[in-house]
């Protein structure tokens, strides 16, 4: 069997990827800067010298955002799969900019599997849709359990400053956040042509903190002691998070709703459920994988259920 690499493994997010894997009696690799098993995922040496052609690493080592091209090159140049986290939409095409040295390598590159672009493309494509117009994205995170330092930095880093209110049904009604570029922006529209418009918006949880977020004075401080606001998030933040879609079609909305104690883990299931099948052999896709094909839509909603994540509606109502 491959042999499979967590880079980012230490991380909060990389350690339940290794945690899921383990549990589904798999031996992931736990990799880091600051692990036994160092490999600086920016570092086109170590890439080289610790990963092994046929090998599947799952990124984990965000944020996305200040990230090299180091590990894309060196996947299509050794013949290693990948699975990413990715949140940057600027690093996802960066991705997609590469397209033809993944293909001729035969290597498999799932880019954004996580909630955003995974869980978005199987809300879109169960939703019975013919052609959606608008996808916006709300995202209350868990920030009482996920805020760190790597993830604050990516949320800074793609802040747009706007600010937004959706009125979803009930039992969510009216919500408001702060824009964010979202990679559904880079993936979606390649498998869902109508789509015209896709955005994030998320929702500190914190009160004033949304509106804070608007200016860009105080961003920049922010963006300067992030260790701080990771503090604050931990102590005073959501310790439950919401996830929820709003697709505008051309006769109304309709809306999708993940959320309870654990629905932080829509953000790793795609990945751990793509890596599974990549390691017994049966995932067919080759070169950059489109989100609609990092997982069966069916398998993913009943693995979200299984763990606790409240779907509202239930999928395929």
């Amino acid at each position: 069997m491959k042999r499979i690499i967590v880079l980012g493994g230490t991380g909060f997010f990389g350690g339940l990827i290794v945690e899921k894997l383990r549990a589904a009696g798999l031996t992931p690799h736990v990799a880091s800067r600051h692990s036994e098993f160092r490999i600086d995922a920016d570092n086109a040496e170590d890439l080289r010298a610790h990963i092994r052609q046929r090998d599947l690493v799952i990124d984990a080592a965000g944020p996305y955002q200040k990230r090299t091209p180091a590990l894309v090159d060196a996947a299509a140049k050794v013949g290693f799969d990948v699975i990413d986290l990715s949140d940057s939409a600027w690093y996802t095409t960066m991705v997609y900019e590469r397209e033809a040295p993944i293909a001729a390598a035969g290597i498999r590159y799932l880019t954004a599997c996580s909630s955003l672009s995974s869980v978005s493309a199987a809300v879109l494509g169960m939703s019975s849709v013919a052609q959606p117009r608008r996808l916006t994205a709300y995202l209350r995170p868990a920030s009482r359990l996920t805020a760190n330092e790597g993830s604050i930095g990516s949320f800074l880093g793609s802040l747009t400053g706007v600010t937004r209110t959706i009125r979803f049904e009930e039992p969510l009604g009216k919500r408001n956040g702060v824009v964010v570029r979202s990679v559904d922006s880079v993936t979606l529209p390649r498998v869902f042509p109508s789509l015209r418009e896709t955005e994030l918006v998320v929702d500190a949880g914190i009160p004033g903190a949304n509106f804070l977020l608007r200016r860009p004075g105080l961003r920049k401080l922010l963006a300067q002691n992030q260790s701080k606001l990771a503090a604050i998030a931990r102590r005073f933040g959501p310790a439950s998070g919401i996830l929820a879609y709003e697709i505008a079609t051309t006769g109304g909305y309709k809306h999708q709703l993940f959320t309870g104690e654990h629905a932080h883990l829509a953000a790793v299931i795609p990945a751990v459920m793509a890596a599974q099948s990549i390691a017994a052999g049966k995932f067919p896709h080759r070169g950059i994988v489109p989100p609609t094909q990092h997982v069966e839509r069916e398998a993913l909603f009943e693995a979200m259920f299984r763990e606790g994540i409240a779907v509202v509606p239930p999928w395929g109502t």
